[in-house]
């Protein structure tokens, strides 16, 4: 009578000795093992058979019926074992294993639980680098009759639970089906799970983190309406039973829904896998197996798993690859919680076509809510005002506050220890480095110095600009606490329109404006944005619009005239295109929420549904010579010597010049003066006056110049 344990797996271990100690003899009774001492080069007789008298004592049982006798008592006391084995019970139940994948998973884990295994193996197989089970070894270790042969090798087909699964995997001749040849090893989800290991927390690999959930719906952030309705999700989950529903959080970075799927999973009290599907497709390993791996993983913890950054998993239209599909058609079957978050501009509900779904959209708070998140997170470092004025400038997620204000309180204790509260610029800074900044991929951001006091306009100009600036400080209030928001459907944003010529403070006046509000601006390149190929154009401007809209980002378009300008009559196919392009970025800036600043030499230029869309034009005229005087002195820092004999009445009499143009000039003489060693005189204006005429076209006059004419003509 064999030695029975209270141990399902060490029973069956047993059981396995003793099947291939029967093998063993079998082929030794049959000349198929041979003395020959380069037989497998090499593993004796004598070694084996040390490695056999382990679990049996001495002396070894040389008949292979009682053998035989033996491992099916074993066999027959592990059935009722395998009740009390929570792990293995749970394994068979959750992939519908049979008896014969029972006894393959057993040969598979035997090499992680002893390395006599991988000797014995090799042995078997006749071959010294083949220390892994195979389907021959499998089936003349466990098939009695070519009855039993069958089962086994079917179970060992790409498409049976065991391979399809994932809990086995092919080492040779995977692309043959169950060929006698085929390897196969233990998965390590699997090996973990059943040798007992404690799972991983926190980040398991580049794509994949576990947290035990322990958040509530008290610490969630989110509407009081939405939360009715999430609150549903856990029971809806429970009732449905293996046919489970996928949860869809449509929705952008930082409006919360992680934290959704963590309250959920606390609630189901189940272990969440945060899955990154585009880190995993650029790892080493193939997406497939890797996301069979998480798959897996998921089942053996029952597990929620939550899905985001799909990436390149939506090609450049925004379809569905087949890595996204192969990964959908895989989490559709599973038992456990499933949470996939998308961006709303993907196609995903051509991906989920058919599927059982629950779809929730996360939207960006309004005005009133992001003022509470500030307020409520941030506590009493957060005053009422404040919080208003970041609700204002940033449109930020439940998250992205949450992190802000961590961000805020590491960075105050990095600069001045624990000493003090948090300040409005802690807070300021921490906010802007929360917002997107993809658009540093499609435009260059302007990093504007000036003031209010460095402006030269008229007093009309500079009255409507500050009216600008207030409108955009304010507009939250007005679409949210007044109301106005009811009455728009769409183009809640603000369109500026900047006219004027070259060098008249339209790039200088966007940045006051930025800076005045503490906003990012973002110039935008349209060399990088005009493409010769049809659509390629508008792929880009939605790029941008998306990225302004997450990042916060005042978007200033230069020679805006190059996009907005006027369409003309089709008269072939490159006019027609160019019109949908108009068409396609006038419907883009009616539908953006931001703020938007154009500027145009020519205003009479721009289309005419473009001019109904605008909120403000402003006219900036050439200056006077007053303003002229102004922009002269203004021109030269504090610190830059200055020669005494500079005559700014002359400068500003004698020349109409817009702003960009002196600045030119000052610049260039300054180098001049650098070069000479000594301060900035009219020696050094007057030449530098001069070559910017010439690149203009015209010629200077001793008429223009009078008593500076000769410094003109003096040899170098």
């Amino acid at each position: 009578m064999a030695e029975m344990s209270k141990n399902y797996l060490h029973n069956e271990l047993q059981r396995l000795d003793l099947l291939i100690h029967r093998e063993i003899l079998r082929l030794r009774a049959a000349y198929q093992l041979s003395l020959d001492e380069f037989r497998g080069l090499y593993v004796s007789d004598q070694q084996v058979d040390a490695l056999l008298r382990e679990n049996q004592g001495s002396p070894l049982v040389m008949d292979p019926a009682e053998l035989t006798n033996r491992a099916a008592e074993l066999h027959h006391a592990s059935q009722h074992l395998l009740e009390e084995d929570s792990r293995w019970l749970a394994l068979r139940r959750e992939f519908d294993l049979s008896p014969a994948d029972m006894d393959l998973l057993l040969l598979a884990l035997a090499l992680e639980t002893h390395p006599k295994y991988e000797t014995l193996f090799a042995y078997l197989n006749n071959d010294v680098t083949r220390k892994w089970p195979t389907c021959d070894l499998a089936l003349r270790v466990f098939a009695e009759d070519a009855e039993q042969k069958l089962k086994y090798r079917r179970a060992l087909l790409p498409h049976m639970p065991l391979l399809s699964s994932g809990l086995l995997r092919p080492i040779a001749g995977a692309d043959r089906g169950a060929t006698l040849s085929c390897g196969f090893t233990l998965a390590p989800e699997a090996c973990r799970y059943l040798m007992r290991f404690p799972p991983v927390v926190g980040k398991a690999a580049e794509f994949l983190t576990r947290v035990e959930p322990h958040s509530g719906w008290d610490q969630l952030s989110v509407a009081s309406s939405l939360r009715l309705r999430l609150e549903s999700v856990p029971d809806i989950l429970r009732k449905a039973g293996g046919d489970r529903a996928l949860i869809v959080f449509v929705t952008r970075y930082g409006m919360g829904a992680e934290n959704i799927s963590q309250a959920i999973c606390t609630q189901l009290q189940c272990p969440l896998l945060f899955f990154r599907a585009e880190m995993a497709r650029i790892a080493d390993e193939s997406f497939r197996k890797t996301a069979q791996s998480v798959l897996l993983q998921t089942r053996l913890d029952d597990a929620g798993l939550h899905v985001s950054e799909w990436g390149g998993l939506f090609g450049p239209e925004g379809h569905a690859t087949s890595e996204a599909h192969l990964l959908i058609s895989s989490l559709a079957e599973t038992r456990q919680p499933v949470f996939l978050s998308f961006d709303p501009h993907v196609r995903w509900r051509e991906l989920l076509q058919g599927k059982r779904k629950i779809v929730f959209a996360l939207e960006e708070p309004d005005f009133a809510e992001r003022r509470r998140l500030w307020q409520e997170l941030g506590q009493d470092a957060v005053s009422d005002s404040l919080a208003a004025d970041l609700a204002d400038r940033f449109v930020l997620g439940p998250d992205q506050i949450r992190d802000a204000i961590v961000m805020a309180r590491d960075q105050h204790s990095l600069r001045h220890g624990h000493n003090g509260c948090l300040t409005a610029d802690d807070l300021l800074e921490s906010a802007r480095a929360q917002s997107d900044q993809n658009l540093g991929k499609l435009a260059s951001r302007l990093r504007g110095a000036h003031t209010w006091n460095d402006l030269v306009l008229p007093p009309a100009t500079l009255r409507q600009i500050k009216e600008i600036t207030a409108a955009i400080r304010f507009r939250h209030q007005v679409y949210s606490t007044w109301g106005f928001d009811r009455r728009l459907v769409s183009g809640k944003g603000l369109k500026v329109l900047f006219s004027g010529s070259a060098g008249t403070g339209k790039t200088m006046t966007a940045g006051i404006i930025a800076r005045d509000l503490g906003l990012d601006l973002y110039k935008i390149d349209l060399s990088g944005i005009v493409s010769k190929f049809i659509g390629e154009t508008e792929k880009n401007l939605d790029r941008i619009f998306r990225a302004a809209q997450s990042g916060n980002a005042i978007l200033f378009f230069d020679e805006a005239d190059a996009l907005f300008g006027k369409r003309s009559e089709v008269k072939d196919a490159h006019d027609r295109y160019a019109n949908i392009e108009v068409a396609y970025l006038l419907q883009k800036m009616e539908d953006h929420d931001g703020v938007v600043i154009l500027a145009t030499n020519l205003s009479k230029n721009m289309d005419d549904a473009f001019s109904r869309r605008v909120h403000y034009v402003v006219e900036f005229p050439l200056p006077n010579a007053v303003h002229r005087e102004r922009l002269w002195r203004g021109m030269f820092p504090p610190e830059a010597p200055l020669g005494d004999d500079v005559d700014f009445k002359f400068l500003a009499e004698q020349f109409p010049l817009p702003g960009g143009d002196i600045r030119n000039i000052v610049l260039s003489a300054a180098f001049l003066a650098a070069q000479d060693a000594s301060s900035i005189h009219m020696r050094h204006l007057v030449p530098a006056l001069g070559r910017l005429m010439v690149k203009k076209g015209k010629v200077p006059s001793s008429t223009e110049f009078k008593q500076y004419y000769s410094w003109l003509t003096a040899p170098e």
